[in-house]
């Protein structure tokens, strides 16, 4: 496996070699304090693998001896990683790769091996060095947060992190030619939810923002009869609001709900070239919520029916 591994560092390996850890049995006086802004970097981003007795071109340079400590290097290492970030570091492995034989060609020398401190994504990031420093893996390499990247992690491990990913038209547009005000085509959509975060969403609503020209009696009667949906009125806009029944899973993608709209003369224009949008706001558990919309101008199902509309009007 060390012999299959890239040969080159990024955001998920970096490579130590052995006198980053100990000179012969010594161990490096600072040792603990560079592992620290290691273990912060992969611990606040998406994890990764570290390697001890491994050069920067990717090579085993004998490895690193295995009695540093009375209890062996591997048990010492186990004791130090979790207290070298505030808070300790609660998921972690250390493997050790020690000297295979004679038999076998290696690099790695007799007494010596190749330690692996593996660290997956962590749920109590960030985790502040002891410089009293966050760190995180950017281009191959544990480089100092910013603020902006401090609040990202804070925001993406403690709450789940759910949007509406997508909306499309749903079934055939209702042509209505009977209406002695003039001709409508009722278009149907439907919005599905993801959970991008790492946590389950156990509470979950949408409000859903709508403008009022393109709602009429009959499309809002049929959007109040799904399940739990409840409305809200306001000046030049519906808020249509529901509350999902049940908790969404981390990447898990459902369809939320089916709404529809009303196209007529007497809003075609402002679809077409104003500012006629779907708007939403997405609430999960205590994350802040978020916020998304789209014109609706940008679905061929509606420019379709604008063309309609057009044709009906010259007919008249």
């Amino acid at each position: 496996m060390l012999a299959a591994l890239e040969p080159s560092e990024h955001d998920f390996q970096e490579f130590k070699s052995a006198p980053f850890l100990a000179e012969g049995k010594v161990i490096v006086a600072d040792f603990v304090a560079n592992l620290s802004r290691q273990v912060s970097a992969f611990a606040n981003g998406g994890g990764g693998r570290l390697f001890f007795g491994i050069d920067d071109a990717g090579q085993v340079d004998g490895g690193v001896r295995m009695d540093l400590k009375g209890g062996g290097t591997r048990s010492w290492l186990e004791d130090v990683i979790p207290g070298c970030v505030d808070p300790p570091l609660r998921r972690f492995n250390v493997f050790e790769i020690p000297y295979p034989g004679d038999d076998v060609e290696t690099r790695i020398a007799p007494g010596c091996a190749v330690y692996v401190v593996e660290i997956p994504p962590s749920d109590d990031a960030p985790h502040q060095s002891l410089d009293y420093r966050y760190y995180l893996r950017i281009a191959g390499k544990s480089r100092p947060m910013g603020h902006v990247h401090i609040q990202d992690v804070l925001q993406r491990t403690r709450h789940p992190r759910v949007d509406i990913t997508r909306v499309g038209p749903y079934g055939r547009p209702e042509k209505v030619e009977s209406d002695p005000r003039g001709p409508k085509q009722h278009l149907c959509f439907q919005a599905f939810l993801t959970n991008h975060g790492r946590h389950l969403a156990k509470h979950v609503g949408v409000e859903l923002i709508l403008p009022r020209p393109m709602i009429n009696g009959q499309v809002r009667g049929r959007i109040l009869a799904a399940p739990g949906v409840t409305l809200t009125q306001r000046p030049g806009t519906l808020l249509f609001f529901r509350h999902h029944p049940y908790p969404l899973f981390p990447e898990q993608e459902i369809a939320f709900l089916r709404f529809w709209v009303a196209l007529h003369a007497g809003n075609a224009e402002t679809v077409r070239v104003g500012d006629a949008k779907i708007e939403w706001r997405v609430f999960a558990d205590d994350a802040p919520p978020r916020h998304g919309g789209t014109p609706f101008r940008r679905f061929a199902v509606v420019r379709r029916a604008l063309k309609w509309l057009d044709g009906q009007a010259r007919k008249r």
